[in-house]
């Protein structure tokens, strides 16, 4: 046994004052009666019982002694030496996704309820009672190393915030117990969420909160329809999280002026889905800040609001060098945001290039190669030396996610002959890819340098003149899509980033805003919103939204039956010489508690003084 607070004994000094407050003898006040008749029985009942009235008030002594006593021993804090030696370690995990930010019906979030159960189980903290915080979010992160400094996890604690995107629980189990393996003890983990999800064994769950209904705004993207770059098409879904019907307002806006607004009918459990084929596209000035704004109150704001960025259209410079093709003028005419201009290779001159965005090259590989996006056409610098022309080759290997390629079919393409083209191994300035293939033998290639800004080139190995591709629809397609790939126009339109997202920043990316540090490298949003980007000299943004059904869903909540009561609380020994969960000095405490109540109930009904 031993005392971890030794000091508390200076206050057994009081246990003097105690006997001596027992051993006043009480004055009787003199008083003038008419008669003492009736006081002669009442002295006699008194003297017959003189011996019990002693026993009385040695007993009330004792009780208070004890009292005191227990209290003096609680204060000093006695433990088993086992307990100091090992101790007990407890991982606290705290939800943070973004469903903790749900209301719940007496106005308190989620979230904020967690923090006030993990607070409650700090107040153990101790040399010999240690706690780790973790947090589940997108990733798990440590909050907290292990430490029984109360104030500490306190305001670790009260500083923590919710984030608005969504993750696993998995990892961050994981986490705590790569934690707890290495602590000597009795070890645990507890979980401050909303509902119970499958967790390994032994891993205690304080769910807090209760079923809300909720309607989220789930999906939405836009983007400029190709016949009319001035405007957009913008698509939105939207799913009502409740058994009971839904009628609300969803309001479409771009840069804060309102565009549309379109009356919501939505079925118990349902979903609707909506359209709005013809937006007008914002001009040149504009920042083409898209939003929709879900008019209902539920108890999830955070997901009645959508954004997305579609950056004004910017016109596209290309420079033709080329003899004469009608097929490509043709081509890039059918593209309303690409200018073009023609020149003869006789008068080629590599200073012309820094004039424009993209040089298509029709049969005409200059030496040297400009420091410019170029597009190579039936003469390439991939060309393999000696290698002889492939007569209906058949196209094998598709990369239809590569922007070049999107949304090309080359099922009823008839190809009679191509030049195959040998693909650059990578260099630290230049990577490689060849989307289209022809078995082993590589039909497209591109690459790309890293450097501010990004130098981009593409090379098509096909042989145009024994090919129909220029007769159908697929070659427009190719050109428009070669075109913004190699200008760096075919991803600025996007439908958004979600919420905990990693998104690459390449060279000369930024995330700078006046209330933050420049950001690089990469950036992890965890809240939603617009947040600016700085891309190749030009501004951008990035709209980052939540989009998980999985945080809309709020009806998954357990509801909360009984406050949260400390880890030491949740299993209580059979013996108290095994004891492994309350440190001793509660049971002294409560021993003093309830003595105090026996007295205070023998006094009252005159069985002690």
């Amino acid at each position: 046994m031993m005392w971890l607070q030794p000091w508390a004994a200076w206050f057994l000094a009081g246990l003097p004052l105690i006997v001596l407050l027992y051993l006043l003898k009480v004055r009787r006040r003199p008083a003038v009666v008419s008669t003492l008749i009736f006081w002669q029985k009442v002295v006699q009942e008194h003297r017959r019982r003189a011996l019990f009235q002693r026993l009385r008030s040695l007993l009330s002594l004792l009780l208070h002694l004890l009292i005191f006593a227990l209290i003096v021993a609680a204060l000093a804090r006695p433990t088993f030496d086992r307990f100091v030696h090992d101790g007990t370690s407890t991982v606290l995990v705290v939800d943070i996704r973004a469903r903790m930010n749900a209301v719940e019906p007496d106005g308190a979030t989620r979230f904020a309820k967690a923090i006030q159960a993990a607070l409650l189980q700090t107040r153990d903290a101790s040399a010999t009672r240690q706690f780790a915080l973790l947090t589940i979010g997108p990733e798990p992160a440590v909050l907290l190393p292990f430490t029984g400094n109360e104030r500490t996890l306190r305001e670790t604690l009260e500083k923590l915030q919710p984030t608005e995107a969504a993750g696993a629980a998995e990892p961050a189990f994981a986490l705590a117990n790569d934690l707890l393996a290495t602590r000597r003890g009795e070890r645990r983990t507890m979980v401050f969420t909303d509902r119970k999800e499958a967790a390994p064994e032994g891993i205690i769950f304080q769910t807090v909160g209760s079923a809300r209904d909720n309607a989220a705004i789930v999906r939405f993207a836009a983007r400029p329809l190709p016949a009319s770059p001035s405007t957009s098409e913008v698509f939105l879904e939207v799913r009502n999280f409740s058994d009971q019907p839904l009628k609300a307002n969803l309001e479409l806006r771009y840069d804060e002026k309102l565009l549309d607004v379109k009356p919501l009918a939505l079925e118990a459990n349902g979903k609707q889905t909506l359209v709005f084929p013809s937006l007008p596209r914002p001009g040149a000035n504009a920042r083409g800040q898209f939003t929709a704004t879900l008019d209902h109150a539920d108890a999830l704001a955070s997901d009645n609001i959508a954004r997305l960025w579609l950056p004004p259209p910017r016109p596209v410079r290309v420079l033709l060098i080329s003899s004469g093709n009608v097929f490509l003028e043709k081509a890039l005419s059918a593209d309303p945001a690409v200018s073009y201009e023609v020149l003869a290779p006789e008068v080629w001159n590599a200073a012309l290039a820094a004039k424009f965005d993209v040089v298509l090259f029709d049969a005409f590989v200059p030496a040297p190669l400009p420091p410019a996006n170029s597009f190579f056409l039936q003469r390439t610098p991939f060309n393999a030396e000696g290698a002889a022309a492939l007569e209906q080759p058949v196209l094998t290997g598709i990369d239809s996610t590569h922007p070049i390629l999107r949304l090309l079919d080359f099922n009823q393409t008839t190809i009679l002959r191509a030049f195959p083209l040998t693909l650059p191994p990578p260099t630290p300035e230049w990577t490689y890819a060849a989307p289209l293939r022809a078995f082993e033998q590589a039909l497209l290639v591109v690459g790309e340098r890293r450097s501010n800004p990004p130098q981009r080139i593409a090379a098509l190995g096909l042989d145009l003149t024994a090919t129909d591709l220029p007769l159908r629809v697929a070659f427009p397609l190719l050109i428009t899509n070669t075109v913004h790939w190699l200008a760096g126009t075919a991803n600025e339109a996007t439908a958004g980033l979600r919420a905990g997202e990693i998104l690459p920043l390449a060279e000369g990316e930024k995330i700078a805003s006046d209330q933050q540090p420049a950001i690089t490298g990469q950036f992890q949003p965890l809240r939603n919103g617009f947040y600016p980007l700085v891309r190749g000299g030009r501004s951008a943004w990035v709209a980052v939204n939540t989009f998980a059904e999985a945080e809309a869903d709020l009806r998954g909540a357990a509801v909360s039956a009984a406050p949260a009561v400390p880890v030491a609380a949740l299993k209580l020994p059979a013996v108290v010489g095994n004891l492994t969960t309350w440190p001793l000095w509660r049971y002294l405490a409560l021993g003093a508690l309830a003595l105090f109540t026996l007295e205070w109930s023998l006094f009252h009904r005159r069985r002690t003084e």
